[in-house]
């Protein structure tokens, strides 16, 4: 069962919560699905990580940086996209290297893509990909944490790491597939957040379906049993849920999660 209770959302009020933390004004209508991913085509990435089909955490691989703090800003799909940008690199040969998520929400304004408006992860790789990558986090940091975006100040001299492919994942199946595949590794995910604000621990078994908030999913536990859910890395820092993480129900695409999955191939620049 999941637990609710006095966190750093608590006096906030349903809208005030909206308008700083979710994407309230993004339309998922509006996204655009890329190829589905096939595995089959992929080989095992070379930090030889094995899952366990029933319980496994890629944070246990070495591969899922700190968890963030995107603030007061709608930002998360930047902070998804970057963070699986980050597992990719170290999954196919790269050390594990913190990323300008700030590059993205300053430099990407294509389309969907506003700073902290909201946006695609979709769109954050493919502002990387024409880019020609993203700088380290420590050479251009996250400013972003009071509402506003800043001009863009991109060094292409800097980057460290860019995108080459991304694809899509297909539903709950999938998303078992990728986080469970020696192949595989995590995904990013957008999902309804709106009933999130006062979550504190246990496994989410009740949500909405109107997308408002990315992610990046990293694990599962029990699958295949009674109680199984997904662990699922959030962006409001490792004070909020289970030390920024949230568990969700296994089974019924809670909070559309497996709806607007994606992965990256991500390369030195």
């Amino acid at each position: 069962m999941p637990n609710f209770g006095v966190n750093q959302f608590s006096d906030l009020s349903t809208e005030e919560f909206s308008s700083r933390y979710l994407m309230k004004d993004i339309d998922f209508k509006n996204y655009v699905a890329p190829p589905v991913h096939d595995l089959s085509k992929v080989a095992p990435n070379v930090k030889g990580c094995n899952p366990d089909p029933t319980n496994f955490d890629w944070d246990s691989c070495g591969v899922v940086t700190p968890i963030y703090n995107q603030g007061a800003c709608g930002s998360c799909w930047a902070f998804s996209a970057t963070e699986t940008i980050e597992s990719y690199y170290a999954l196919q040969g790269g050390a594990l290297t913190q990323l300008a998520m700030e590059q993205i929400v300053d430099c990407d304004t294509a389309g969907e893509d506003q700073g902290c408006g909201g946006g695609f992860p979709t769109g954050a790789y493919t502002y990387v990909e024409g880019a020609g990558g993203l700088e380290p986090l420590t050479d251009y940091p996250y400013s972003a944490e009071g509402g506003e975006s800043g001009s863009c100040v991109f060094n292409s001299g800097e980057v460290a790491v860019t995108v080459t492919a991304y694809n899509s994942i297909n539903g709950e199946t999938g998303l078992y597939q990728q986080l469970s595949s020696s192949s595989g590794g995590p995904v990013s995910v957008c999902v309804d957040a709106s009933s999130w604000s006062s979550y504190t621990g246990g496994v989410l078994s009740q949500c909405g379906t109107q997308v408002d908030h990315c992610v990046q999913a990293v694990g599962y536990a029990n699958y295949g049993e009674s109680g199984a859910y997904w662990i699922v890395r959030n962006s409001w820092g490792n004070s909020w849920g289970e030390n920024g993480f949230i568990f969700i129900e296994i089974g019924q695409d809670l909070c559309a999660i497996g709806d607007y999955a994606t992965v990256v191939t991500a390369t030195s620049a």
